[in-house]
């Protein structure tokens, strides 16, 4: 019901396509591994495997995924919401734990000692040692600076007090700034909690599951896919059972005028992956995904946006850009490339172009100049920032979208699998 009510409710916002669906065998103790885009990806991949055959006929075999382990606790929701104060306030106590488990949903936390998440910090301090004040957990310069940061409490206030206040800060503080007694204890917890959770995706996948995982681990904030974590490694390890990997790409298409597009493109499955070592089966993971990315002209108009802007260019001729970007997209469809069907023909190509521009005029990443070139055409002068706005919440898609869509084509550079 609840991916029904997904795939419907997403209609008005995002237009999905799926690519290589064919390659999928649902068979038992596979690995779904993705990229990492957007907040909703979890339950748009879930849905797009268990709805495989269509509604009618859904998957016999539930995914399920690994999830942040601030999913499962209280205060996430109220926090994550936009909203008025007080809604935050009635939504700070709630969690989702059991809506999760339901879904299929377990949580898996990070091996990231050097910054600690505040939260995390306190809960697993007050679990095991007691209802301490921050004084006495947190070293004074760092506790001044969190506390004026988000403009609340005080050093006097409890753990409880602190988990109470509405909109507490999700904020990581340097592992040196907590006193050693706690930071060892926290260590030594979010150790033994990583190992007992990777212990239970392997018993899963022993059991037959159909498994979804990010091997980044986390949101990509550049456009980039970041480095793969070891969980996914030790999975491929540890299982008793031939582990099938289904390699999928998510690819968002949002700078333009109306609908965003998703492209969710799978590969061929992989298998004996476990008999590779672990930086050639990361080496080959990364290549694999990366070149499953759906080619679309945001990513490569920015790409050549941005290439003008490093090389002194202050102003371009828009038309000597879309002549640049469509021999570009020629390329990347030699080369094999799933592309974006409506850039098959000059109306589809030119219509995408058009909105493209009113997207970065809009956000100012271009401004039309009055002169025009000798040949004619439009000269558009370049913002030098390319639209970065800083007042934007850390999502690099809102925050940085030029330098975010240019990184994904520097991504399949990077890895030798296109040049430019």
């Amino acid at each position: 019901m609840i991916g029904i009510l997904f795939r419907l409710g997403i209609k008005p916002f995002f237009e999905l396509q799926i690519d290589g669906m064919e390659n999928y065998s649902e068979t038992p103790a596979s690995l779904i591994v993705a990229n990492h885009k957007r907040d909703l990806d979890s339950v748009l991949i879930a849905t797009v495997f268990y709805y495989h055959r269509g509604f009618l006929n859904p998957s016999s075999t539930p995914i399920s995924f690994m999830g942040d382990e601030n999913l499962f606790q209280p205060g996430f929701l109220g926090n994550w919401i936009k909203g008025p104060k007080l809604l935050k306030k009635v939504l700070q106590p709630l969690s989702l734990n059991r809506i999760l488990q339901c879904l299929h949903a377990y949580p898996i936390g990070k091996l990231d000692f050097h910054s600690v998440p505040v939260h995390d910090a306190l809960r697993i301090i007050k679990e095991r040692d007691g209802n301490y004040e921050l004084r006495e957990i947190i070293k004074e310069d760092a506790l001044k600076d969190l506390l004026d940061d988000s403009s609340f409490g005080s050093p006097e206030m409890t753990i409880s007090e602190f988990f109470d206040r509405e909109g507490y800060p999700r904020k990581k503080v340097d592992s040196r700034n907590f006193k050693s007694k706690f930071r060892k204890d926290v260590k030594r917890s979010k150790l033994g909690a990583v190992k007992g959770q990777l212990s239970q995706f392997v018993d899963l996948l022993n059991d037959g599951a159909i498994l979804y995982i990010t091997p980044e681990g986390t949101l990509s904030r550049n456009g980039m896919l970041g480095p793969l974590k070891d969980s996914l490694l030790i999975l491929i390890d540890e299982a008793d059972a031939d582990v099938v990997v289904v390699p999928t790409n998510i690819t968002y298409d949002f700078m333009k005028k109306g609908r965003t597009r998703i492209f969710v493109n799978l590969g061929e499955e992989m298998s004996g992956l476990e008999k590779l070592n672990r930086k050639e089966r990361s080496n080959r993971l990364r290549e694999t995904i990366l070149g499953l990315t759906t080619i679309n002209l945001a990513q490569v108009a920015s790409y050549r946006l941005k290439e003008a802007l490093e090389t002194g260019q202050k102003k371009v001729k828009l038309d000597e850009i879309y002549q640049k970007v469509k021999g570009d997209l020629t390329d990347f469809e030699r080369e094999g490339f799933n592309i974006d069907d409506k850039l098959s023909d000059e109306a589809g190509a030119r219509k995408r172009w058009n909105s493209y521009i009113a997207y970065c005029r809009d956000r100012g990443v271009m401004a039309p100049e009055d002169d025009k070139s000798s040949n004619g055409g439009e000269v558009y002068s370049l913002s030098p920032d390319l639209g970065y706005d800083g007042d934007e919440i850390p999502r690099g898609y809102r925050r940085d979208p030029v330098n975010y869509c240019a990184n994904e084509i520097k991504a399949l550079e990077k890895v030798g699998l296109v040049s430019l």
